[in-house]
């Protein structure tokens, strides 16, 4: 990653092998702005490429380090404090309650503790996560909280590793992967959270996709690099899950499912049929002006995996 000016940088290589064999997928996407707490963060205008290598897919612009960091700090938690709403969720909860009491849990990116609180009076729950505020409520739920370098520096060794929605964030993920691999006890396993690009359909839109379109969200994995991955870290991949990241009633799944409908059938055919009746019904016919595809949150656009040391 090479920097262009203070607030943005150009991805000349794939974050994850490095490599300059990547192809780009489908149209670019505008660029968008997020405020936080009236501090304005800009994702310039980008497109998304997929490397032949180990097949990561990824933006061709991001912010700069520097806003990036300062978009973690700055990011409120309490969204994602919805007990229940997650599937992948239920997937690592169900797989933390087999471990046997007083095993050893790290979970990388714990944000406020949410996966691991329901475990933290039988299991030893460790948690790193640089957003203070959300590290003080994972602190007040039990979890040991340590500092990265805190952890590389110990010798301590964990049966289980959850790195939950923090994948999509890093702009050099596999030695962090490399570093936690090398932290599992024999018969360890690692879980691996993370958005799954094969999974969204309209391929040529891809950069429009909802989880490009937040500034933190860097890249996407596809089972490829998951397998790809099994390389670098000496770990079988044991498991794949494939589900959606929320669970949504069914009224809002069909408002999206139509909401994207229309905003596809405009651009793939603007003469057809189907456009022509939906510039007729005044609600609809706005998906003609919308600037990028709607969000889609209600598909299996995310992925578990479970890697285990032999």
């Amino acid at each position: 990653m090479t920097p262009g000016d203070a607030l943005e940088a150009s991805v000349d290589t794939c974050p994850g092998c490095h490599g300059t064999g990547w192809t780009q997928v489908g149209g670019g996407a505008q660029s968008f702005d997020t405020v936080i707490d009236g501090r304005l963060f800009r994702q310039p205008a980008y497109a998304v490429r997929l490397c032949g290598e180990c097949g990561l897919y990824f933006k061709s612009l991001t912010l700069s380090a520097a806003e990036l960091t300062a978009y973690y700090r700055m990011l409120d938690s309490a969204p994602f404090e919805v007990d229940g709403r997650f599937p992948t969720d239920r997937l690592l909860l169900r797989r933390l309650a087999s471990l046997p009491d007083r095993a050893t849990v790290l979970d990388f990116g714990c944000s406020t503790g949410r996966i691991l609180k329901p475990h933290t009076s039988r299991l030893h729950c460790f948690g790193v996560e640089p957003n203070a505020a959300a590290a003080a409520v994972a602190a007040s739920r039990g979890i040991a909280v340590t500092t990265e370098a805190e952890l590389w520096q110990s010798e301590r060794r964990f049966d289980a590793i959850l790195l939950t929605d923090v994948y999509e964030h890093l702009t050099d993920p596999v030695p962090l992967m490399e570093q936690l691999a090398r932290r599992l006890a024999p018969r360890g396993w690692l879980a691996l959270v993370t958005g799954n690009g094969d999974a969204i359909g309209h391929r040529e839109r891809l950069a429009e996709y909802w989880y490009f379109r937040l500034p933190g969200h860097v890249l996407m994995v596809s089972e490829r690099h998951l397998r790809w991955l099994t390389g670098r870290l000496d770990l079988a991949l044991e498991e794949i899950h494939r589900c959606s990241h929320y669970d949504q009633p069914l009224h809002y799944r069909l408002k999206q499912h139509a909401q994207a409908f229309a905003y596809h059938r405009f651009r793939l055919s603007p003469r057809g049929l189907a456009a022509r009746v939906m510039r007729a019904i005044p609600r609809v016919r706005k998906a003609e002006r919308w600037p990028s595809a709607p969000a889609f949150t209600c598909g299996e656009d995310h992925i578990v995996a479970f890697y285990q040391r032999s």
